[in-house]
C-alpha cells in the first residue's frame, strides 16, 4: 500500500501511524505522533484507537468527518452543480473544528437521549482535556457542541457553524 502512495510524505506519515500503533520506533524524530489520518476518501486509524479511554474520543468518526469535505459529490455519483461540488461545504479553516465537534457530538448522542443529560456531557467535555491541535479553538468546539445539543438536529447545527457558506 505504501509503495502505491503517490506522495512520499503521505507514505511516511502513514508508515509512522502504523509503527506508533505497535510501539515500534518511528521513522525519525520529526515523525508525527498521530492516532488517525484522512487522505482524500480514505481514513487510516491507529490500533491505539481501541485503547483510548477518553469518553469523548472517537478517531473513526473524526477521520470520517474529514471525508465529507474531501469527497466530491460526483465521486459518489450524486448530482452536483458548480456551487455544490463537495459532499459537504466545510470552510477550510473549520475542517478540524468540524471533525472535533462531530467526534465529541457522536459520543454525546451515543450515551444520552435527554437534552439535559447531553448539556451536562458538553460541560464534562469542556472541563476535560481539549484538542491539542493549534488550528482548533477549543472554546469554539464547546460552543458548537452547546448549540448542537440544544437543537433538534445537532448534526445540522454543527454543519451550519462550520460551513463554507455560513451567514
Amino acid at each position: 500500500m505504501l509503495q502505491s502512495e503517490g506522495f512520499l510524505h503521505q507514505a511516511w506519515t502513514i508508515a509512522n501511524l502504523y509503527l506508533g500503533s505497535i510501539d515500534a520506533d518511528l521513522l525519525g524524530e520529526q515523525a508525527p505522533r498521530i492516532a488517525g489520518l484522512s487522505q482524500e476518501t480514505t481514513c487510516f486509524v491507529s490500533l491505539r484507537y481501541f485503547e483510548e479511554d477518553d469518553p469523548f474520543a472517537d478517531f473513526v468518526v473524526h477521520e470520517a468527518a474529514h471525508i465529507f469535505h474531501n469527497c466530491k459529490r460526483a465521486t459518489l455519483r450524486l448530482p452536483h452543480m458548480r456551487r455544490r461540488e463537495w459532499l459537504l461545504e466545510i470552510a477550510f479553516q473549520k475542517r478540524e473544528t468540524f471533525a472535533y465537534a462531530c467526534e465529541a457530538y457522536s459520543r454525546i448522542v451515543e450515551r444520552k437521549v435527554g437534552s439535559a443529560e447531553r448539556a451536562g456531557l458538553v460541560e464534562q467535555y469542556a472541563a476535560g482535556p481539549m484538542p491539542s491541535d493549534e488550528s482548533v479553538a477549543a472554546e469554539e468546539v464547546v460552543d458548537i457542541l452547546r448549540a448542537a445539543v440544544g437543537a433538534r438536529n445537532g448534526w445540522k447545527k454543527i454543519l451550519e457553524r462550520c460551513g463554507a457558506h455560513r451567514r
